[in-house]
Order: structure tokens, then C-alpha cells, then sequence
């Protein structure tokens, strides 16, 4: 194995390992070197890991046996090996976990023989082991069940690891398990069971069978489980079956079908994920007309957790195509609640974003009139955060629910009706809650003081900065508008949004004695905006960029310049005549705008979007970001304070950068020899 692999094997960065070959002398020496590579002995790698105790040997034994097969069935195809691993695992299962080499001649026809026994209708893996060509498969079959303990963790393991064995197509698909234990807990599946002795659990587009898998895992061994699983991809369909055969379910309370006509008709239990399409593709119109499909046949009182594209909760226009199917669903009564996501949770396709919809046809339950919305995009669904959403889930829809009784953390129960005529996006509005108004708000005033204090200590000699803040006795959340009402094109118009320009490579220049303000244009871009270059210090030949780029425009003095990668921020170019360089774009406050925005307050307020771990996009779009319409009064002192704050920080700024500079003159004078330092002068 490879120095790369091991550090997959012992869960550390790659540099670690070579530290280890560094710092141990008994670290083991390479077997063997491919294609310039050095190759490792497994076996004495999971040995030097054991005894030196930075891996127990029942918990990577099984990670070996992968890499074994992993390295031994290179020259196969995935489509290949995967049914040629299951089916043997499966076949194992189904002989009483009898072993399937008994090291005597004619092994092949003998495990032949035994699927067909074992799979007479050739539903399973008849078909596979009849093809099944590898001599030394079924003894490294045999290894990777005894290191999992059985033949469904060796199942689940292939499965668990089913990109490294090459299957990306099983891959692509498949959710962050964040995301899979907040469907399993959405679905509530232990207390459908107690509630109606069974569960009948559907997934119309099971695929692999990941989120079956996943809602099955929090049943009781006790509670009974009925499965219908939908493969349209027939080879997929026969693995989806092996998975359920290994898990011990009776042939009779599964069913694995390829047609989806009529799956619903008994499910008490739905999960599922919609059909991935490719952006050119994909439209909010297409997301919910499947929403709709799945909740048509769905039967009273079944529950579906779906999946779907984030854009089914995006800005629409009320009465296009999406937009009234969006509010014929949320009038239904059908739609219990909507969760909008953190990208990043499907990750073979980072850049598709997806939503959680929780619909059920008994209308009666939850709050009549109302649905259930969260937006966590900004944030990462760690186990604490999937908790805290199901608990507030599951408690609103609960037939005894009192909405005074349980504090909501994260979910805002919101009239559909307002919903229906907006064309803002599916997502709540947090007001602050009274724990807020007791506790958060009184800590935010006096970490206020706290921090004017700090300022004055550091420099007595400035004036006293006063932010004048203070809790708001009886707090009215101000209007809001998001920034496509207000650059729409609708009458009087507040803002303006621009694109940026797409620079061609080597036309930005640093600014020097040849590149000044006299020939070229400040470049403002996503480095300016985040502070990673100073306003024009980066510049374009006027020549060069008005025969590059024809028509571009500039900025004006006072625009406000965005960016959301690669992080969202946002800027004033104060002095504008500016290039704004693509993705950054121009925020322009216009005429009408002057009521609700200055510069400085737009620039502050915007810079509060934020982004999760892992995701390749901020968590709304910017046209989708709402801002608060504050009244001139409260917009004067904000501009006031933002001002002085602005101030002071460019005075630390220069301070900052001319101590720097100080101290690297004075260290390279002293080192060189060329400066010495005087006698005070007394």
C-alpha cells in the first residue's frame, strides 16, 4: 500500500506518515516500489499501527480488506466487481454463513450450484455468480466478513466505500450522513411502529437503497418493517435486494421493483431523493411538479420526507408556472414544514444545494394554516443542530402540540397565506424570542460597554467613542425588502445591481511609478473587498482595457462592491472610477434608495451573509437576501457610528502598517550594519 493509503488507513494527513518513517526507525520498510511509488506491506503496517497504539486491529482490519480487494480487482470494472463482492456476501448470508472457500478443487461450480439453490427465480445473484470469473474472490470475500463481524457490516462496508472501489455512478448520489440521520429522524419510523405495529416504508427512487437503510437502522429488532424500494436501473435493483436479503428481512416484507406505478398506495412512511438533472436542466417548475406526483397517491396519515433541489424555495414570482404551483401546495394543507440546507451535502456535486419537504396527507396536523420553515444554510448540520431540527419538527406535528409549551429553536411556524402572495423565498424570519429579549439582548448591551471601555484604555488620548446602543423596550422588527424587490422593475426603484468585468489574464498591473493614475484605472475586486490588496494598488492600462473590454463600466463614488466568492463581503469603493473585476459585483444605491440606504449601513448590512463549511456557495443568493428598511432617523445615527468606526479603524490601520514597517527598518539597519541606534536625546 502507498504512504497516501496508510494515512487513509490510520485517519491522518499524509505528512504525518512521512514523519513516522522519520522519527521511527522500526517504522517498516517499503516492499516494493511501482511506477515510483513506494509500496508498503499491509500487513506489517497494520502490525506497526496496533503495537504502537495508533489503531486497534478490529477497527481497521475490515479498511485492509478493502484495500486488499480495492488493489487486487483494479483491472476490473465497478460494474463488475461491486455484484461480484455483494452477490458472494449475499450467497454467504443465505448459507448459514458458511464460508465460501473451502480451498478443494471446483470451487466455482460449487458456489454456482449453491446460488442456484440459494436464488432459484435468479432475483438475487444467480446471474452473478454464474459470470463471476475471479478465483481468488470468494477467500477475500471470506476475510472481509470475518474482519466485519457478519455478512451485513461486510455489506454495508462495500457499500461505505463503493467510490474507492470505482463506483462513481453508485456514488454521485449519495447524501452527507448529516443529512441521512436528519431524514431517519424526520421520518420518525420507531413511532409509526408503536403507533400502527408495522412500518411500510417507500422509497420511489431508492437508488442504492441509502436512505431505506438509514430509516431501518432506528427500528427496534422487535418492530415489523415492510419495504418497497424503486430501481428503474435493473443491476441496480438486484443489489438494493441483496442489501435488504443481508439485513435479515423476510423475501415476503420487501419488495424491489423497477416500475414506481402503485408504490405508494400502502406507505405509512415515505423518504426519498428526488432525481438529480443537470442545471441546464433543472427548474423550480419541474421540483415541485414531482413534489406534487409523490403527494397525490400518498395515502391518510403517511408522512414523506423528500429530498429536493434548494431551488423549489427560491424567490418566485407568484404567478409564473412555479410560483402558483408553490402556493397550491403550501394551500393544500399538504406541506408541513420546509427546511432549506447548507450546500455541500451531496458531495460528489458540491454546487447542488438542496431543500427538506415534509408532507403528509392528514391536514389536521400541526398548526392549521401554517408551515413549518427553517433556514440553516449558513450554518453545519452537525448531530446537535439534526436534533435540535427533528425535535421541533416532530413536537409541532405532534397531535397534541402546544405552541406554547415548546420553544422552537430553530423553525418559524408561518401563515401560509403570506407565503402564497410573496415572491420572496420559502424561508422564515427569526423574530427574537423572549429567552432572547431576557437574556441575549441585555449580554450584547454590556458586551457594547464593555468594548467602548477597551477602546478608551487603548487610546485615552482619542476621543471617547460613545455607540449610544441600547435594548429597545417593546422591539418592532423593521420592514424588509430583499435586494430583488429593490432592484427590480417595479417603480421607484432603490438599488441597482451590475456585473462585474471579466478581465482578460495579464492585463492587472501593480501599481508603480509606470502605472499610475494618470494611464490606468484602480481595479476593485473580490481582493479588495476582503482586504487581501489595499484600493488601487492593483491597475489596468486605460488603452488596454477600453481595447480589451468595450463597453464595460465603471464604478461611481459611493458604490457598494460584493462579492460571495470566495467568501461573502462586501465594500465601499469611495473614490469609484473603479474596474469592479468579475465575481465582484456593483451594488449601486439609487435616487429612491437614499430613504433606507447610505454607503457605509449597505455595505455593514450586507456583510453579515455567511456561508457553511463545506459549501461552494453562500447560503442565499444575493438577489434572495433581505434587508431591513430603517427609518432616516435610526439610518443617520447608524451612518453616524459607522463612520467614526470606520475612522478609527483606518488611524489603527496606518498606525499598524507604519509600526511594521518600523521594526523590519530597524532590525535589517541593525543586521546590516548600516544603522545604529543614538543615545536618547535628554
Amino acid at each position: 500500500m502507498s504512504m497516501t493509503e496508510i494515512a487513509e488507513l490510520a485517519d491522518v494527513k499524509r505528512p504525518v506518515v512521512s514523519t513516522w518513517r522519520r522519527r521511527y526507525p522500526d517504522f517498516p520498510q517499503p516492499a516494493t516500489e511501482e511506477r515510483g511509488q513506494q509500496l508498503f506491506d499491509a500487513a506489517h503496517i497494520i502490525d506497526w499501527l496496533v503495537e504502537t497504539g495508533r489503531a486497534r486491529r478490529s477497527e481497521i482490519e475490515g479498511d485492509l480488506r478493502v484495500h486488499t480487494l480495492a488493489r487486487l480487482g483494479a483491472r476490473l470494472p465497478s460494474s463488475t466487481l461491486i455484484p461480484a463482492l455483494t452477490a458472494l456476501i449475499c450467497l454467504r448470508h443465505l448459507s448459514d454463513d458458511e464460508p465460501l472457500d473451502d480451498e478443494s478443487p471446483g470451487l466455482m461450480a460449487r458456489l454456482r450450484e449453491r446460488a442456484d439453490e440459494a436464488d432459484p427465480d435468479d432475483d438475487l445473484l444467480a446471474s452473478e455468480i454464474r459470470g463471476l470469473r475471479v478465483s481468488w474472490l470468494p477467500a477475500a470475500v471470506d476475510e472481509l466478513v470475518e474482519a466485519a463481524w457478519s455478512t451485513r457490516g461486510a455489506f454495508e462496508r462495500i457499500l461505505q466505500v463503493r467510490d474507492r472501489l470505482g463506483a462513481t455512478d453508485m456514488s454521485s448520489g449519495r447524501l452527507d450522513s448529516g443529512l441521512e440521520s436528519l431524514v431517519a429522524g424526520l421520518a420518525d419510523a420507531r413511532a409509526h411502529a408503536d403507533s400502527d405495529g408495522e412500518v411500510r416504508l417507500v422509497d420511489p427512487y431508492a437508488g442504492v437503497g441509502d436512505l431505506v437503510i438509514a430509516v431501518a437502522g432506528t427500528l427496534r429488532d422487535d418492530q415489523a418493517l415492510h419495504v418497497t424500494a424503486c430501481c428503474a436501473d435493473p443491476p441496480t435493483a438486484r443489489l438494493t435486494r441483496r442489501r435488504l436479503a443481508v439485513r435479515d428481512v423476510p423475501e415476503i416484507e420487501f419488495d424491489v421493483r423497477t416500475d414506481p406505478d402503485g408504490c405508494l398506495d400502502e406507505a405509512t412512511v415515505v423518504v426519498t431523493q428526488l432525481p438529480y438533472r443537470p442545471a441546464e436542466g433543472r427548474s423550480a417548475a419541474l421540483s415541485l411538479n414531482a413534489l406534487n406526483d409523490l403527494l397525490l397517491p400518498l395515502p391518510h396519515g403517511a408522512t414523506a420526507i423528500v429530498v429536493a433541489p434548494a431551488d423549489t424555495t427560491a424567490a418566485l414570482d407568484p404567478t409564473s408556472d412555479a410560483g402558483v404551483l408553490r402556493g397550491e401546495l403550501l394551500a393544500s394543507g399538504s406541506v408541513k414544514a420546509v427546511i432549506r440546507l447548507p450546500g455541500g451535502l451531496i458531495p460528489y456535486r458540491p454546487g447542488y444545494e438542496v431543500a427538506l419537504w415534509v408532507l403528509t396527507a392528514d391536514y389536521a396536523v400541526g398548526e392549521r394554516g401554517k408551515v413549518l420553515l427553517a433556514d440553516v444554510s449558513d450554518r453545519t448540520l452537525t448531530p446537535g443542530l439534526v436534533d435540535a431540527l427533528v425535535t421541533d419538527v416532530l413536537a409541532w406535528r405532534d397531535e397534541q402540540f402546544d405552541p406554547d409549551a415548546h420553544s422552537r429553536v430553530h423553525t418559524v411556524a408561518t401563515p401560509v397565506r403570506a407565503l402564497i402572495a410573496s415572491p420572496r423565498p420559502l424561508v422564515p424570519r427569526y423574530l427574537p424570542s423572549q429567552d432572547d429579549l431576557r437574556w441575549d439582548v441585555p449580554e450584547r448591551v454590556a458586551r457594547t460597554l464593555e468594548l467602548e471601555r477597551v477602546v478608551w484604555e487603548a487610546r485615552p488620548d482619542a476621543p471617547r467613542l460613545n455607540s449610544d446602543l441600547s435594548a429597545v423596550p417593546r422591539p418592532r422588527p423593521p420592514r424588509t425588502a430583499t435586494i430583488a424587490e429593490l432592484s427590480g422593475s417595479g417603480h421607484p426603484k432603490n438599488l441597482s445591481l451590475r456585473k462585474g468585468t471579466r478581465l482578460p489574464a495579464g492585463l492587472i498591473l501593480p501599481a508603480s511609478s509606470t502605472v499610475n493614475a494618470t494611464n490606468s484605472y484602480p481595479v476593485f475586486g473580490p481582493a479588495e473587498v476582503l482586504g487581501e490588496s489595499e484600493p488601487g494598488s492593483r491597475r489596468v492600462d486605460r488603452i488596454e482595457f477600453e481595447t480589451s473590454c468595450p463597453g464595460a463600466r465603471h464604478s461611481k463614488p459611493g458604490d457598494v462592491i460584493i462579492t460571495t466568492a470566495p467568501r461573502p463581503a462586501a465594500a465601499v469603493d469611495r473614490d469609484g472610477h473603479s474596474v469592479v473585476e468579475f465575481p465582484a459585483r456593483i451594488l449601486r444605491i439609487e435616487e429612491e434608495g437614499g430613504k433606507h440606504f447610505t454607503p457605509r449601513v449597505l455595505a455593514a448590512l450586507l456583510d453579515r451573509a455567511g456561508r457553511a463549511d463545506g459549501a461552494v456557495r453562500p447560503a442565499q443568493r444575493l438577489e434572495e437576501l433581505a434587508l431591513p428598511l430603517l427609518s432616516p432617523a435610526e439610518l443617520n445615527r447608524l451612518d453616524r457610528l459607522l463612520a467614526d468606526l470606520d475612522d478609527r479603524r483606518d488611524r489603527a490601520r496606518r498606525e499598524i502598517a507604519a509600526l511594521d514597517e518600523l521594526r523590519r527598518i530597524a532590525a535589517t539597519g541593525l543586521a546590516d550594519g548600516t544603522l545604529t541606534l543614538a543615545d536618547p536625546i535628554v
